[in-house]
């Protein structure tokens, strides 16, 4: 009588075993190719913007204006200073705004300002609300901000050399790194913004995130920028978006570059509620463009 050594039936478990991680090799093979494409083409940082679309009205007081980057119609609103007599030319603000929806649901960051005397011009990206689609990435959104400079820089009722940029979350890297290359703009205030693009992407996703993200303008280094344009910058302890640890690496690195740099951390505001829950951030701004913007005369 022959000894069976093995149960009817018990190569099927380690067929099925050798077949499920056949599979498994396969999926982690395409996926591997996938996440390698993504870094190659650039999709991942194409995934890390939210634009929204659609019409609206230009709110009462502002001016619907157009101008072009690369080729591409940027739309903005134009809100004109108050108080300011016919012919006289005021300080300027660009408004560089956060990543999601477009410029309707940012006009609350910046209606504040020409109350207090400053013309301000908020746009919209590429692919953001009626402006032209193309292509997103942070060059493009850097060379729209530098576009929108150029056009308050020729445009009637604006002093050129009291031009400064704020900007908002996404937008305060976006900002700083169009101030960066533009000498002209002579005062910098961003809220809420990031260290690095590996950093925050490394905040939401903390080994894929850094490794699908490029290097590259990254606003420590465009802080440094700066020279001896001051800068301002602001966050709240408790933002849940934008970790408030980025910025005092901001601060670090401008300071350590010798700009004039003065970092505000504000003890329990969030990434955007601080507009009503936290005026001092507001007030703040104002204050900051009054002293930095006031120093050339008004030329008629």
């Amino acid at each position: 009588m022959n000894e069976q050594t093995d149960e009817p039936g018990s190569s099927k478990p380690k067929h099925k075993r050798r077949s499920l991680l056949c599979r498994l090799g396969r999926i982690a093979a395409v996926l591997g190719v996938v996440v390698i494409g993504m870094k190659l083409t650039g999709l991942g940082e194409r995934l890390f913007y939210w634009p929204t679309r659609g019409q609206y009205a230009a709110p009462a007081g502002a001016e619907d204006v157009w101008f072009e980057s690369e080729g591409r119609r940027l739309h903005g609103w134009f809100l004109p200073a108050v108080g300011v007599e016919p012919g006289d030319k005021a300080p300027t603000i660009v408004h560089t705004h956060g990543n999601a929806a477009n410029i309707s649901r940012h006009l609350v960051f910046v209606d504040f300002l020409p109350r207090e005397g400053f013309n301000v011009l908020i746009f919209d990206y590429r692919s953001y609300g009626r402006s032209e689609k193309g292509p997103l990435h942070r060059d493009g959104l850097i060379n729209d901000a530098l576009a929108a400079i150029d056009y308050v820089m020729e445009r009637p009722g604006v002093d050129p050399t009291r031009v400064g940029i704020y900007g908002l979350s996404l937008g305060g890297t976006i900002g700083i790194a169009a101030a960066a290359e533009d000498e002209r703009v002579a005062a910098v205030c961003s809220v809420a913004t990031f260290s690095t693009w590996k950093g925050v992407t490394g905040d939401y996703l903390p080994v894929l995130g850094p490794w699908l993200t490029r290097a590259g303008r990254d606003t420590v280094d465009t802080a440094a920028a700066l020279g001896d344009r001051p800068l301002l910058l602001l966050h709240g302890t408790e933002d849940p978006i934008v970790s408030h640890r980025h910025a005092p690496i901001i601060e670090a690195a401008a300071r350590e570059a010798g700009v004039d740099v003065t970092f505000t951390s504000v003890d329990g505001a969030s990434h955007v509620d601080w507009i009503d829950s936290h005026p001092e951030m507001w007030r703040a701004i104002v204050e900051f463009f009054r002293e930095h913007l006031r120093t050339q005369q008004s030329n008629p």
